[in-house]
């Protein structure tokens, strides 16, 4: 477990999902309800290749916790599915203890016999070939299954059957000392995601893919224990690209006017193409392979930092504010986020409707979660999920004309505009039955819902996943949305299979809350009235009035000071001009009175 361990897996017995398992031959995240490893890592060297035969047996793992469901080899007969190692024999012939390590059930899952035996063998021999050249390597390994529907080897099998199985390699040069001492961001690493189906392409480089794409499907979070430059480097590589796609880490300042310098840093940037603002493109200068300096353009928005280059786009987590002639930013960052960590869960009990935010940015107003009249809340809730069931429609439109959505809604104040960059968190939990497909939408004040993008929710491990996030800076209805303005968003859920398949906005163990977030910019609105004037000065009887006059029906408000020099002033009086100010019983003593645009 040199790589670290991706999903927080512990050696407690009453986690039943995510059991740590550590022996001399691998580490193993056990998934009692899937009947199977979430994941399997080992190290793989010249010296575990030996010439012990491979064990004839499987065993049963009784060194599994009591409670814990017990996979018995013949299980597996007559599946149709082979007994698939995750750490495969041939990397343990070194002795014969080693060797029957790998045959435990806890090592194995489902796998389709022309998956197994066919590219996902041949890959584990090319594995091989790498520690047994010349150049001595040491391989860093993870692997394990993704994606669940709810099928089971047979009728009355325990053991669930993953749509594809993933692996990540690790290439470390050989040398002294831990392996993690040998790796920077040049090495190499190769990522798969192989369909669990027979007539699979037996050629491996079919299925390359990045540990960035994984982390999405699988949830989990890889390279843990390495430095955080590293390892997002090393997620990033897609084996056999010539040049590695762009990382961004940080850009200064993080907010600034049209024309603004920005220093963007990061790697690979040399080759850049391209550099966007909240998705709107820039002229920039390329300083090195790991800085740019970008000019923000003058009809960008507030959002997501962006540079593109042949090798792909990296988009910055953190939001450039733009400060425009029309106002400034006053609030910069999670515009509406909901924590669901303190749901109780229990009989019915998934959550309530409206659901309140525990994030709601100044200006704005939000309502809460609220369930569609054709969701469900029957059955036992999980303990920090909001969310229901029945979202059993075969589409979208389906599942919209029976009701089967979440909604909630954003309202900015008068005199504010907001802008909305991303769906900057999501993490969710779905049952094998429950809804794995879903559609997020948009909708300005009464008019039509638009789709912003498809959901999958691969995952269906009880602890839960999050998906990537979701870049809203391009979408421009979603940019600078004036004063009064209500944006209704629609989560359409489908593809269940049952109608007590269960599906929560979730709180995923290791994830700080908001489990659900917008993220974006509240602006001030500059006003186009005229600057107010003074006319008719009168003081009678210990009363004081003037006219105020101004753009007609427009807002004033008159503030009064003691000092004219002071910042200290008192808003007394709000009306629309041309109106008359009056001050019964005026103080005596100097006073000093101006008028500004309201709000």
């Amino acid at each position: 477990m040199q790589l670290g361990n991706p999903s927080g897996a512990i050696a407690d017995t009453n986690n039943h999902s995510h059991y740590l398992i550590q022996r001399p031959v691998e580490a193993i995240d056990y998934n009692d309800s899937l009947g199977e490893p979430n994941w399997t890592s080992w190290d793989l060297t010249a010296s575990d290749i030996g010439t012990n035969d491979r064990s004839p047996v499987f065993f049963t793992d009784t060194n599994l916790p009591s409670g814990f469901h017990r996979v018995n080899p013949g299980d597996y007969s007559n599946s149709g599915y082979d007994r698939g190692h995750m750490c495969p024999s041939a990397d343990r012939t070194d002795t014969r203890a080693d060797n029957d390590m790998v045959f435990l059930m806890s090592n194995i899952l489902p796998q389709a016999s022309d998956n197994n035996s066919g590219v996902w063998g041949s890959f584990e021999s090319y594995c091989r070939s790498l520690v047994q050249s010349a150049n001595n390597y040491e391989l860093l390994i993870i692997s394990g299954p993704v994606g669940f529907s709810g099928a089971k080897i047979n009728t009355n099998g325990y053991v669930s059957i993953p749509t594809a199985v993933w692996k990540i390699v690790v290439v470390v040069p050989p040398g002294a000392g831990p392996a993690t001492n040998r790796i920077t961001t040049t090495n190499r690493v190769i990522a798969l995601e192989i369909p669990n189906t027979n007539g699979v392409s037996t050629v491996w480089q079919d299925f390359i893919t990045s540990a960035n794409q994984l982390q999405v499907d699988t949830g989990y979070t890889f390279f843990t224990a390495l430095p955080p430059a590293v390892a997002a480097a090393l997620r990033s590589k897609v084996d056999g690209q010539t040049n590695p796609p762009p990382l961004l880490y940080a850009f200064s300042p993080t907010n600034g006017s049209p024309g603004t310098a920005v220093t963007i840093n990061g790697t690979n940037l040399l080759s850049a193409t391209q550099v966007a603002f909240g998705g709107v493109g820039a002229a920039f200068t390329i300083d090195s392979n790991t800085q740019i300096t970008g000019i923000v353009p003058s009809n960008a928005p507030s959002g997501l930092v962006s540079v593109t280059t042949p090798s792909g786009t990296a988009i910055s987590t953190n939001l450039f504010s733009v400060i425009d002639n029309g106002g400034s930013v006053v609030y910069s960052g999670v515009l509406a986020g909901w924590d669901t960590s303190t749901l109780p869960g229990g009989a019915n009990n998934f959550g309530p409707s409206p659901f309140a935010p525990s994030t709601n940015a100044p200006q704005l107003i939000v309502t809460g979660l609220i369930r569609g009249s054709g969701v469900g809340t029957s059955g036992t809730a999980a303990v920090g999920g909001w969310g229901g069931t029945g979202f059993t429609n075969a589409n979208a439109a389906a599942a919209i004309a029976a009701n089967k959505f979440i909604t909630f809604t954003l309202t900015i104040t008068n005199g504010y505009k907001f802008s909305i960059a991303s769906v900057s968190r999501f993490d969710y939990r779905h049952s094998g039955t429950g809804a794995d497909s879903g559609v997020l939408q948009y909708q300005l004040g009464n008019g039509a819902f638009t789709d912003i993008t498809n959901l999958s929710y691969t995952s269906s491990a009880t602890a839960g996943a999050s998906l990537g996030p979701i870049d809203l800076s391009g979408v421009a209805a979603l940019q600078n949305i004036p004063a009064m303005t209500t944006v209704t968003f629609r989560i359409v859920n489908y593809n269940g299979t049952s109608s007590g398949g269960t599906w929560y906005i979730y709180n995923v163990a290791g994830n700080p809350p908001p489990e659900l977030a917008l993220s974006g910019t509240v602006s001030t609105v500059a006003s186009t009235n005229a600057a107010p004037t003074f006319s008719t000065f009168v003081y009678t009887n210990g009363q004081f009035r003037f006219n105020v006059n101004g753009t007609g029906g427009a807002n004033y408000v008159v503030q009064v000071s003691t000092n004219l020099a002071t910042t200290n002033w008192t808003s007394i009086s709000t009306n629309t001009a041309p109106f008359t100010f009056i001050q019964s019983n005026a103080p005596a003593g100097q006073q000093f009175y101006r008028a500004k645009t309201w709000p």
